[in-house]
Protein backbone atom coordinates (compact mmCIF):
# COMPACT_ATOMS: atom_id res chain seq x y z
CA UNK A 1 0.00 0.00 0.00
CA UNK A 2 0.95 3.71 -0.25
CA UNK A 3 1.01 4.90 3.15
CA UNK A 4 0.04 8.39 4.34
CA UNK A 5 -0.98 9.93 7.35
CA UNK A 6 -4.49 9.20 7.36
CA UNK A 7 -4.14 5.28 6.64
CA UNK A 8 -1.12 4.82 9.67
CA UNK A 9 -3.91 6.58 11.52
CA UNK A 10 -5.87 3.80 10.82
CA UNK A 11 -3.66 0.61 11.07
CA UNK A 12 -3.85 -2.27 13.37
CA UNK A 13 -2.96 -5.42 13.99
CA UNK A 14 -4.64 -8.20 12.34
CA UNK A 15 -5.80 -10.47 15.10
CA UNK A 16 -3.38 -13.06 16.72
CA UNK A 17 -0.67 -10.76 16.14
CA UNK A 18 1.71 -8.98 18.31
CA UNK A 19 4.05 -7.36 16.01
CA UNK A 20 3.36 -6.41 12.59
CA UNK A 21 4.97 -4.41 9.25
CA UNK A 22 3.16 -2.77 6.89
CA UNK A 23 5.22 -1.77 3.64
CA UNK A 24 4.88 1.05 1.61
CA UNK A 25 4.96 1.19 -2.06
CA UNK A 26 6.34 3.75 -2.76
CA UNK A 27 10.02 2.70 -1.25
CA UNK A 28 10.69 -0.43 -1.26
CA UNK A 29 11.37 -1.93 2.34
CA UNK A 30 10.48 1.12 4.01
CA UNK A 31 7.27 0.60 6.17
CA UNK A 32 5.57 1.62 9.69
CA UNK A 33 6.01 -1.30 12.62
CA UNK A 34 3.09 -1.69 14.97
CA UNK A 35 3.59 -3.83 17.94
CA UNK A 36 1.00 -4.58 20.90
CA UNK A 37 0.84 -2.00 23.10
CA UNK A 38 0.61 0.41 20.73
CA UNK A 39 4.22 1.27 19.71
CA UNK A 40 4.05 2.84 15.87
CA UNK A 41 7.43 3.25 13.98
CA UNK A 42 8.98 3.81 10.71
CA UNK A 43 11.08 1.44 9.86
CA UNK A 44 13.62 0.58 6.75
CA UNK A 45 14.55 -3.56 5.57
CA UNK A 46 17.82 -3.91 3.48
CA UNK A 47 20.42 -6.56 2.60
CA UNK A 48 23.88 -5.63 3.64
CA UNK A 49 26.25 -8.75 2.48
CA UNK A 50 23.24 -10.67 2.02
CA UNK A 51 22.04 -10.21 5.34
CA UNK A 52 19.06 -8.76 6.06
CA UNK A 53 18.58 -5.51 8.38
CA UNK A 54 16.11 -3.40 9.81
CA UNK A 55 16.72 0.22 10.64
CA UNK A 56 14.56 2.37 13.06
CA UNK A 57 14.21 5.48 10.91
CA UNK A 58 11.66 6.83 13.77
CA UNK A 59 8.47 7.24 15.87
CA UNK A 60 5.42 7.85 14.22
CA UNK A 61 4.30 10.98 15.77
CA UNK A 62 7.69 12.49 16.03
CA UNK A 63 8.16 12.24 12.15
CA UNK A 64 5.94 13.14 9.75
CA UNK A 65 5.65 10.59 6.85
CA UNK A 66 7.84 12.85 4.36
CA UNK A 67 10.38 13.23 7.16
CA UNK A 68 10.03 9.36 7.77
CA UNK A 69 10.70 8.67 3.68
CA UNK A 70 13.54 11.38 3.55
CA UNK A 71 15.52 9.94 6.16
CA UNK A 72 14.93 5.92 4.78
CA UNK A 73 15.96 7.60 1.31
CA UNK A 74 19.40 8.66 3.07
CA UNK A 75 19.53 5.62 4.51
CA UNK A 76 19.52 3.55 1.58
CA UNK A 77 21.82 5.43 -0.33
CA UNK A 78 24.70 4.83 2.63
CA UNK A 79 23.43 0.91 1.40
CA UNK A 80 24.49 1.80 -1.70
CA UNK A 81 27.96 2.96 -0.80
CA UNK A 82 28.63 -0.17 1.15
CA UNK A 83 27.40 1.55 5.18
CA UNK A 84 25.06 0.02 7.07
CA UNK A 85 22.71 2.84 8.67
CA UNK A 86 21.63 0.27 11.78
CA UNK A 87 25.36 0.11 12.44
CA UNK A 88 25.79 3.21 12.69
CA UNK A 89 23.02 3.77 14.78
CA UNK A 90 23.44 1.43 17.10
CA UNK A 91 27.49 2.93 17.79
CA UNK A 92 25.83 6.64 17.91
CA UNK A 93 23.49 5.34 21.26
CA UNK A 94 26.60 3.34 22.62
CA UNK A 95 28.91 6.58 21.85
CA UNK A 96 26.24 8.68 23.39
CA UNK A 97 26.87 6.84 27.11
CA UNK A 98 30.07 7.97 27.46
CA UNK A 99 30.56 11.54 28.92
CA UNK A 100 34.13 13.40 28.63
CA UNK A 101 34.39 13.23 32.42
CA UNK A 102 33.38 9.07 32.68
CA UNK A 103 35.99 8.04 29.83
CA UNK A 104 38.88 10.18 31.53
CA UNK A 105 37.82 8.28 34.73
CA UNK A 106 38.51 5.42 32.80
CA UNK A 107 41.75 6.71 31.01
CA UNK A 108 42.85 7.46 34.63
CA UNK A 109 42.75 4.47 35.86
CA UNK A 110 44.66 2.54 33.16
CA UNK A 111 47.58 5.21 33.86
CA UNK A 112 47.53 4.46 36.91
CA UNK A 113 48.22 0.50 36.23
CA UNK A 114 50.89 1.77 34.12
CA UNK A 115 52.39 3.56 37.30
CA UNK A 116 52.38 0.11 39.24
CA UNK A 117 53.93 -1.38 36.57
CA UNK A 118 56.55 1.04 36.26
CA UNK A 119 55.47 2.82 32.79
CA UNK A 120 54.52 5.70 34.00
CA UNK A 121 56.29 7.89 37.02
CA UNK A 122 53.37 9.18 39.69
CA UNK A 123 54.62 12.91 39.01
CA UNK A 124 53.71 12.73 35.56
CA UNK A 125 50.29 11.34 36.50
CA UNK A 126 49.94 13.92 38.31
CA UNK A 127 50.68 16.44 35.94
CA UNK A 128 48.65 14.97 32.93
CA UNK A 129 45.76 14.13 35.53
CA UNK A 130 45.90 17.82 36.96
CA UNK A 131 45.52 19.12 33.41
CA UNK A 132 42.70 17.21 32.04
CA UNK A 133 40.59 17.38 35.28
CA UNK A 134 41.22 21.24 35.49
CA UNK A 135 41.74 22.93 32.94
CA UNK A 136 39.14 20.53 30.53
CA UNK A 137 36.25 20.61 33.34
CA UNK A 138 34.20 22.70 31.04
CA UNK A 139 33.81 19.54 28.56
CA UNK A 140 33.31 16.72 30.96
CA UNK A 141 29.68 16.78 30.63
CA UNK A 142 29.81 16.57 26.79
CA UNK A 143 29.41 13.36 25.05
CA UNK A 144 33.18 12.40 23.95
CA UNK A 145 31.86 11.68 20.35
CA UNK A 146 30.12 15.42 20.25
CA UNK A 147 33.72 16.88 20.91
CA UNK A 148 35.04 18.76 17.79
CA UNK A 149 37.50 21.03 16.67
CA UNK A 150 35.84 23.86 17.07
CA UNK A 151 35.16 22.78 20.82
CA UNK A 152 38.75 22.22 21.45
CA UNK A 153 39.98 25.29 19.85
CA UNK A 154 37.74 27.75 22.05
CA UNK A 155 38.35 26.01 24.89
CA UNK A 156 42.32 26.28 24.07
CA UNK A 157 42.24 29.81 23.64
CA UNK A 158 40.40 30.49 26.70
CA UNK A 159 43.57 28.30 28.63
CA UNK A 160 46.18 30.58 26.43
CA UNK A 161 44.62 33.45 28.15
CA UNK A 162 44.06 32.24 31.37
CA UNK A 163 46.59 30.18 32.34
CA UNK A 164 49.61 30.93 29.93
CA UNK A 165 50.28 29.74 26.13
CA UNK A 166 52.34 26.91 27.77
CA UNK A 167 49.84 25.54 29.67
CA UNK A 168 47.73 25.33 26.81
CA UNK A 169 49.94 23.75 24.64
CA UNK A 170 50.85 20.76 27.33
CA UNK A 171 47.06 20.59 27.54
CA UNK A 172 46.71 20.24 23.90
CA UNK A 173 49.46 17.60 23.97
CA UNK A 174 47.80 15.65 27.12
CA UNK A 175 44.32 15.63 25.92
CA UNK A 176 45.20 14.68 22.27
CA UNK A 177 46.80 11.46 23.85
CA UNK A 178 43.78 11.05 25.67
CA UNK A 179 41.50 11.49 22.32
CA UNK A 180 44.04 8.75 21.05
CA UNK A 181 43.61 6.41 23.62
CA UNK A 182 39.46 6.76 23.44
CA UNK A 183 39.94 5.88 19.73
CA UNK A 184 41.84 2.76 20.39
CA UNK A 185 39.11 1.23 23.10
CA UNK A 186 36.58 2.18 20.54
CA UNK A 187 35.09 4.84 22.53
CA UNK A 188 35.05 7.90 19.54
CA UNK A 189 35.99 7.68 15.96
CA UNK A 190 38.50 10.64 15.41
CA UNK A 191 40.79 13.12 17.50
CA UNK A 192 39.33 16.16 17.29
CA UNK A 193 42.48 18.26 18.51
CA UNK A 194 44.19 16.99 15.30
CA UNK A 195 44.57 20.72 12.85
CA UNK A 196 44.32 22.75 16.19
CA UNK A 197 46.86 25.42 16.40
CA UNK A 198 49.89 25.60 19.58
CA UNK A 199 49.86 28.93 21.42
CA UNK A 200 53.47 28.98 22.68
CA UNK A 201 55.70 29.47 19.78
CA UNK A 202 59.32 27.38 19.92
CA UNK A 203 61.12 30.49 21.10
CA UNK A 204 59.48 30.58 24.38
CA UNK A 205 58.91 26.99 24.79
CA UNK A 206 62.87 26.14 23.92
CA UNK A 207 65.39 28.91 23.33
CA UNK A 208 64.73 31.13 26.04
CA UNK A 209 67.43 31.98 28.28
CA UNK A 210 67.73 35.22 30.94
CA UNK A 211 71.02 36.23 30.34
CA UNK A 212 71.45 37.57 26.87
CA UNK A 213 74.54 39.05 25.08
CA UNK A 214 75.40 42.07 23.88
CA UNK A 215 78.03 41.65 21.51
CA UNK A 216 80.39 39.35 23.49
CA UNK A 217 79.71 40.16 27.33
CA UNK A 218 76.45 38.66 29.28
CA UNK A 219 74.06 40.82 30.17
CA UNK A 220 72.34 39.36 33.41
CA UNK A 221 69.74 42.47 33.98
CA UNK A 222 66.78 39.72 33.21
CA UNK A 223 67.72 37.15 35.45
CA UNK A 224 68.42 39.64 38.71
CA UNK A 225 65.42 41.41 37.94
CA UNK A 226 63.32 38.14 38.60
CA UNK A 227 65.50 37.32 41.22
CA UNK A 228 64.98 40.71 42.86
CA UNK A 229 61.18 40.81 42.34
CA UNK A 230 60.56 37.07 43.61
CA UNK A 231 58.24 37.64 46.66
CA UNK A 232 59.12 36.11 49.99
CA UNK A 233 56.44 33.55 49.78
CA UNK A 234 57.01 28.92 48.46
CA UNK A 235 56.34 29.95 45.40
CA UNK A 236 59.19 32.76 45.73
CA UNK A 237 61.68 30.00 47.29
CA UNK A 238 61.25 27.70 45.03
CA UNK A 239 62.43 30.00 41.96
CA UNK A 240 65.67 30.57 43.93
CA UNK A 241 65.88 27.22 44.24
CA UNK A 242 65.11 26.20 40.90
CA UNK A 243 68.16 28.92 39.97
CA UNK A 244 70.50 27.71 42.21
CA UNK A 245 70.59 23.90 41.94
CA UNK A 246 68.95 23.66 37.99
CA UNK A 247 66.91 21.20 38.61
CA UNK A 248 63.47 20.68 37.05
CA UNK A 249 60.44 22.12 38.34
CA UNK A 250 58.92 19.34 40.10
CA UNK A 251 61.82 17.95 41.34
CA UNK A 252 61.64 20.81 43.43
CA UNK A 253 57.85 21.24 43.85
CA UNK A 254 57.57 18.28 45.14
CA UNK A 255 60.94 17.89 47.27
CA UNK A 256 60.86 15.51 50.71
CA UNK A 257 62.15 16.34 53.83
CA UNK A 258 64.10 12.51 53.32
CA UNK A 259 65.32 13.87 50.09
CA UNK A 260 67.32 16.49 51.79
CA UNK A 261 71.18 15.51 53.57
CA UNK A 262 71.99 18.84 55.27
CA UNK A 263 75.11 16.93 56.80
CA UNK A 264 76.20 16.31 53.22
CA UNK A 265 74.78 19.45 52.07
CA UNK A 266 72.77 17.61 48.73
CA UNK A 267 69.42 16.49 47.74
CA UNK A 268 69.23 12.71 46.81
CA UNK A 269 66.50 12.42 43.84
CA UNK A 270 65.63 8.90 43.14
CA UNK A 271 65.40 7.85 39.78
CA UNK A 272 61.73 7.59 39.82
CA UNK A 273 61.06 11.85 40.39
CA UNK A 274 63.53 12.62 37.65
CA UNK A 275 63.07 12.58 34.29
CA UNK A 276 65.98 9.66 32.48
CA UNK A 277 64.86 7.83 35.35
CA UNK A 278 68.12 8.10 36.85
CA UNK A 279 69.28 8.87 41.00
CA UNK A 280 70.60 12.82 40.61
CA UNK A 281 72.62 14.02 43.70
CA UNK A 282 72.33 17.98 43.85
CA UNK A 283 75.12 20.01 45.25
CA UNK A 284 73.87 22.63 47.67
CA UNK A 285 75.41 26.29 48.18
CA UNK A 286 75.74 27.76 51.05
CA UNK A 287 72.73 29.90 49.40
CA UNK A 288 70.79 27.19 48.21
CA UNK A 289 70.89 25.64 51.65
CA UNK A 290 70.08 29.42 53.17
CA UNK A 291 66.69 29.19 51.17
CA UNK A 292 65.93 26.15 52.67
CA UNK A 293 66.38 27.64 56.37
CA UNK A 294 63.89 29.90 56.01
CA UNK A 295 61.25 27.25 55.20
CA UNK A 296 59.75 25.37 58.31
CA UNK A 297 58.87 22.04 58.49
CA UNK A 298 55.36 21.17 58.81
CA UNK A 299 54.18 18.56 61.53
CA UNK A 300 52.85 15.60 59.67
CA UNK A 301 54.14 16.50 56.15
CA UNK A 302 57.12 14.88 54.46
CA UNK A 303 57.07 17.47 51.29
CA UNK A 304 58.87 20.49 51.84
CA UNK A 305 56.12 22.45 49.98
CA UNK A 306 52.36 23.12 49.53
CA UNK A 307 49.54 21.81 51.13
CA UNK A 308 47.27 19.45 49.49
CA UNK A 309 47.78 15.61 48.22
CA UNK A 310 50.61 16.04 46.03
CA UNK A 311 53.34 18.95 46.59
CA UNK A 312 53.39 22.46 45.59
CA UNK A 313 50.49 23.15 42.72
CA UNK A 314 49.76 26.85 42.22
CA UNK A 315 52.03 26.98 39.32
CA UNK A 316 50.44 29.74 36.54
CA UNK A 317 48.70 31.67 39.11
CA UNK A 318 52.30 32.17 41.06
CA UNK A 319 53.99 32.97 37.81
CA UNK A 320 51.34 35.65 36.70
CA UNK A 321 51.73 37.78 39.33
CA UNK A 322 55.95 37.04 39.62
CA UNK A 323 55.21 38.49 35.68
CA UNK A 324 53.83 41.45 37.02
CA UNK A 325 55.87 42.34 40.09
CA UNK A 326 59.08 41.54 37.68
CA UNK A 327 57.99 41.95 34.35
CA UNK A 328 60.36 41.51 31.14
CA UNK A 329 60.61 41.82 27.44
CA UNK A 330 60.20 38.75 26.44
CA UNK A 331 58.63 35.74 28.09
CA UNK A 332 59.66 33.07 29.53
CA UNK A 333 59.06 30.30 31.41
CA UNK A 334 60.52 27.83 34.61
CA UNK A 335 62.03 25.56 32.90
CA UNK A 336 64.11 28.44 30.98
CA UNK A 337 65.95 28.49 34.08
CA UNK A 338 67.98 25.53 33.23
CA UNK A 339 69.00 26.99 30.19
CA UNK A 340 69.90 30.20 31.93
CA UNK A 341 71.76 28.30 34.51
CA UNK A 342 73.63 26.12 31.85
CA UNK A 343 74.60 29.34 29.40
CA UNK A 344 76.20 30.68 32.72
CA UNK A 345 77.85 27.85 34.11
CA UNK A 346 79.61 27.79 30.26
CA UNK A 347 80.18 31.61 30.87
CA UNK A 348 82.21 31.19 34.31
CA UNK A 349 84.10 28.40 32.83
CA UNK A 350 82.91 25.23 33.90
CA UNK A 351 83.30 22.48 31.22
CA UNK A 352 80.49 20.96 29.32
CA UNK A 353 80.36 17.52 30.25
CA UNK A 354 80.32 18.88 34.15
CA UNK A 355 77.33 21.46 33.09
CA UNK A 356 75.29 18.21 31.43
CA UNK A 357 76.01 16.66 34.67
CA UNK A 358 74.62 19.39 36.65
CA UNK A 359 71.37 19.49 34.85
CA UNK A 360 71.43 15.52 35.18
CA UNK A 361 71.64 15.20 31.09
CA UNK A 362 72.89 11.53 30.10
CA UNK A 363 76.35 11.92 28.03
CA UNK A 364 76.44 10.60 24.83
CA UNK A 365 76.02 6.85 24.43
CA UNK A 366 79.94 6.17 24.09
CA UNK A 367 80.80 8.14 27.38
CA UNK A 368 78.35 6.10 29.15
CA UNK A 369 80.11 3.18 28.00
CA UNK A 370 83.72 3.91 29.16
CA UNK A 371 83.33 7.31 31.44
CA UNK A 372 81.51 5.79 35.00
CA UNK A 373 82.63 9.36 37.08
CA UNK A 374 79.66 10.91 38.25
CA UNK A 375 81.68 13.98 38.75
CA UNK A 376 80.25 14.96 42.02
CA UNK A 377 83.07 16.91 43.09
CA UNK A 378 83.09 18.76 39.69
CA UNK A 379 79.32 19.56 40.23
CA UNK A 380 79.86 20.89 43.59
CA UNK A 381 82.57 23.39 42.49
CA UNK A 382 80.34 24.38 39.67
CA UNK A 383 76.90 25.15 41.95
CA UNK A 384 79.15 26.85 44.12
CA UNK A 385 81.08 28.99 41.71
CA UNK A 386 77.70 29.54 40.12
CA UNK A 387 75.67 30.87 43.20
CA UNK A 388 78.75 33.19 44.45
CA UNK A 389 78.34 35.06 40.97
CA UNK A 390 75.18 35.21 40.96
CA UNK A 391 74.82 36.50 44.87
CA UNK A 392 77.52 38.94 43.54
CA UNK A 393 74.94 40.51 40.79
CA UNK A 394 72.34 40.80 42.80
CA UNK A 395 74.32 42.43 45.04
CA UNK A 396 74.98 44.73 42.32
CA UNK A 397 78.53 44.30 42.38
CA UNK A 398 80.30 43.93 39.19
CA UNK A 399 80.44 40.34 36.99
CA UNK A 400 83.94 39.26 36.78
CA UNK A 401 82.93 37.23 33.70
CA UNK A 402 84.56 38.84 30.40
Amino acid sequence: MKLTDTKIASLKLEAGKTDQIFFDDEIPGFGVRIRDGGSRKFVLHYRIGGNQRRYTVGAVGVLKLEEARRRARKALVDVDDGKDPAAQKATAREEAKHSFKSVLDEYLKVLEARIEKGELKPRSYEEIERHLTKHWKPLHKLVISSINRATIATRLREIAKNHGPVAADRSRSYVSTFFGWAIGEGICQTNPVDGTNKHAGEYVERERSLIRMDGEKPNYDDLVAVWKGLPDNEYGKIVKLLILTLCRRDEIGSLERAEIDREARLIRLPGARTKNGREHIVPLSEAALAVLDTIPEREGRDLVFGYGKGGYSGWSKSKKELDELAPLKQPWTLHDLRRTGRTGLGLLGVAPHVAEAVLNHLPPKLMRVYDKNKYEKEKREALDLWAAHLMRLVSGEASNVE
